[in-house]
């Protein structure tokens, strides 16, 4: 990745604009969108660093119009572990680096649902005879003491 860069802004709709008009207006990929909470959305798009201010400044020109709280941030050449952190977007499928195999699937429903669930029933024993007697032998829990450290809790004396 050359440069990353974001664009937040408040709302989904904002966020959709802004990515439509961030593509429109140079050559980046968006790479996924997250959302933050309280109604805030993230978008994240890599590319040329050029294209990546071109189409941030596009982009947040576009969102200000409906909400005027978007933000956006540029980084030229983002760390490893910045990369890695968002590899986990909505809206784009994992990376696969080459020479790795990618993760298996997970199955689907309809797999799940053949799978059988085999109960065993336990035979409860209710015969006076074979049951075990309990022991019977008190137990003393030990005594603590406390101890007064010279403060009095509760009204001042």
């Amino acid at each position: 990745m050359n440069s990353l860069g974001v664009i937040e802004t408040r709302g989904l709709v904002a966020a959709i604009q802004a990515v439509d008009a961030a593509c429109k207006a140079a050559g980046v990929s968006c790479i996924g969108y997250r959302k933050v909470g309280s109604g805030l959305v993230s978008v994240c798009f890599e590319g040329e660093i050029s294209a990546v201010y071109t189409a941030i400044e596009r982009g947040i020109a576009v969102a200000s119009a409906t909400d005027h709280q978007a933000k956006s941030l540029v980084i030229a050449r983002p760390e490893r572990c910045v990369v890695e952190a968002l590899s986990n977007l909505k809206g784009h499928p994992p990376r696969v680096e080459s020479g790795q195999k990618p993760h298996a699937e997970l199955p689907t429903v309809a797999e799940v649902a053949e799978v059988t669930v085999c109960e065993e029933t336990a035979e409860v024993s209710t015969d006076t005879e074979t049951a075990m007697p309990v022991a019977e032998k008190e137990v003393q829990a030990p005594i603590v003491e406390e101890k007064s450290h010279g403060h009095k809790k509760g009204k001042k004396a």
